[in-house]
């Protein structure tokens, strides 16, 4: 049996967004976003989920950890904060250059945070696995990298 060993951080940031689509009428809008099309906008306290693992080990071999740690905690949070936080935290999304031209529906938010992410993580020796992305205590999207199996 193969075991695959992660760690997952959670984060939490405070955004404002408004759902639009400029292509369409103000009525095709409000009928496809509802009431997350109100002018001038609405906001959520976002939970982020960070998941990773190191980049390159015999998953079997438990000597691959350099102290123990697939990456520290702190230096995880450092990262994060950098990329995603510091940009989104008490902003409103639709004006972040990262966001330019999309829809802010959590999907394409997703999106973006694992674009900001990936290199840098990547850098610091883990591999980005898993994020998922709460917009409500109910309602979360889930961005997965899928692995080839042989």
């Amino acid at each position: 049996m193969k075991l695959k060993k992660t760690i997952t951080k959670e984060f939490r940031f405070d955004s404002s967004h408004r759902l639009n689509n400029p292509e369409l009428s103000e009525e095709e809008n409000k009928r496809i976003f509802g009431k997350c099309n109100n002018l001038p906008s609405h906001g959520h306290t976002f939970k982020l989920f960070v998941t990773v693992k190191k980049k390159c080990y015999e998953e079997d071999d438990e000597d691959y950890l350099e102290n123990g740690m697939i990456i520290n905690f702190n230096e995880l949070k450092r990262i994060v904060n950098e990329e995603v936080i510091e940009v989104f935290d008490h902003h409103f999304i639709n004006d972040l250059g990262c966001m330019s031209g999309l829809i802010t529906t959590c999907e394409n938010t997703i999106s973006v945070i694992w674009n900001l992410l990936e290199d840098k993580l990547d850098k610091a020796g883990v591999e980005l696995i898993k994020l998922k992305l709460y917009e409500t205590d109910t309602s979360f999207c889930e961005l997965e990298k899928e692995v080839d199996e042989e």
